[in-house]
């Protein structure tokens, strides 16, 4: 991969993150329900623009189309080449996303119950946004990532739906294709295709947005294939798409959506066919240019936006609950004054700080678990073999040089 195209990535992942945080925040906290009725600071503008304007679903789109070029991309290579690489695969993909997964489930746990136990009189963890979510039964189908396709998501952990979706597109996808990996026996390919389909339509038959997902997902996939963007100039590919998504924020709303609810699927399938054209325009770009994706911060900052969005909500639920009970239930909805703005800031620095040290813990731990989980396996299941190197000639033993004559030394 280019390394250009890898810090644009870097800097996604974390902004996008950045992003689904600061929608949440917002909507908890500060209610700028006036903000097109009454005079504000542009300071206010902006981060109703930031934190309202539906760039957490776009950032959610961003995410599925990048998660599907690096990852469903791999598996594509991997076939191109006649290499196998299932083993080595499903050892990455699983401990990628349990590492993180089973911890944040457990923590939501965790502060699900002392929120509900210290606050329980905010009423936060009774709203019916939350009612039947606290089962033992959505613990586990949480933990066997099912959250948002066949059940509810477990807690207040709402946005681990979509770590769901991906982790069944990881499962899915290389089996589907397994057919076409000429270096399986046939037997296994389509044994692993029958499996891949049989577990699709199992995923795909609850009404869920795993297909559409699916859909956005594989064509990250399949862009890995495409040689050259249609538009080369990054600028104009990154304006294009901002513009895009801005007027379908705008146009695609209201009766227009009510009269016409294909329209939502349209604007997110032609606003993500924008990004992977950026995805390749950085791809086949220059390898210079960019100075704003330089910095050292960008991997930083991206190396936890996964935890982050693992656990962030949570998080927000439960300092929901410390306002409610402490400073009353009508404080947070109230129209926001700078007192909104200092708490719900303060939770967002509260939620980034959390995000970096339970990252410390899980995704910082992604190498030690792989080589863990594949000794394992090689306990249970020994891979392939290495290849033995083939026997080297012996050679034929050389005569030993003629020793000079002894020169006699004179006195």
């Amino acid at each position: 991969m280019p390394f250009i195209l890898s810090q644009f990535i870097e800097a996604s992942r974390w902004l996008g993150a950045l992003v689904v945080l600061a929608v949440h925040t917002s909507n908890l906290f500060i209610n700028n329900a006036d903000i097109m009725s009454a005079p504000h600071a542009p300071l206010a503008y902006v981060w109703w623009f930031y934190s309202a304007f539906e760039l957490g679903h776009q950032a959610v789109l961003a995410f599925f189309v990048m998660s599907g070029y690096l990852v469903g991309g791999a598996v594509l290579a991997h076939m191109r080449k006649n290499q196998a690489f299932l083993r080595e695969y499903f050892i990455h993909r699983v401990s990628r996303i349990y590492l993180v997964v089973g911890p944040a489930v457990v923590l939501t746990l965790v502060l699900d119950s002392l929120g509900g136990w210290l606050f329980a009189s905010s009423g936060v963890y009774d709203w019916p946004l939350f009612k039947g979510h606290f089962s033992a039964l959505l613990f586990l189908t949480s933990f066997l990532n099912l959250q948002g396709i066949g059940f509810d998501y477990f807690g207040t952990n709402g946005p681990l739906w979509s770590l769901a979706c991906e982790f069944w597109y990881y499962v899915t996808f290389p089996l589907l294709l397994l057919p076409f990996a000429r270096n399986y026996p046939l037997a296994l390919r389509f044994l692993g295709f029958a499996l891949g389909a049989a577990l699709f339509l199992a995923l795909s038959t609850p009404p869920s947005w795993f297909k559409f997902g699916y859909i956005l997902w594989a064509g990250g996939a399949f862009a890995t294939l495409i040689p050259r963007p249609i538009i080369r100039s990054r600028w104009q590919a990154l304006l294009l798409y901002a513009v895009v998504v801005v007027i379908i924020r705008l146009v695609v709303r209201g009766h227009l959506l009510e009269a016409h609810p294909w329209l939502a699927d349209a604007g997110d399938l032609f606003a993500s066919g924008l990004f992977i054209n950026v995805l390749l325009a950085f791809r086949y770009g220059p390898p210079e240019g960019f100075s704003l994706l330089r910095p050292k911060f960008h991997k930083t900052l991206a190396d936890f936006s996964f935890s982050l969005y693992s656990i962030h909500m949570p998080i927000l639920i439960f300092a929901r609950a410390a306002v409610g009970g402490t400073l009353g239930n009508e404080w947070a909805t109230q129209l926001a004054t700078p007192q909104n703005y200092a708490v719900g800031f303060s939770v967002m620095g509260v939620a980034i700080v959390a995000g970096y040290f339970f990252s410390r813990v899980t995704e910082a731990k992604t190498g030690a678990a792989r080589r863990k989980l594949r000794a394992l396996l090689d306990r249970w299941a020994p891979g392939p073999a290495a290849p033995t190197p083939a026997p080297q000639p012996v050679p034929a033993p050389q005569p030993a040089p003629a020793q000079p004559p002894r020169q006699r030394i004179e006195a």
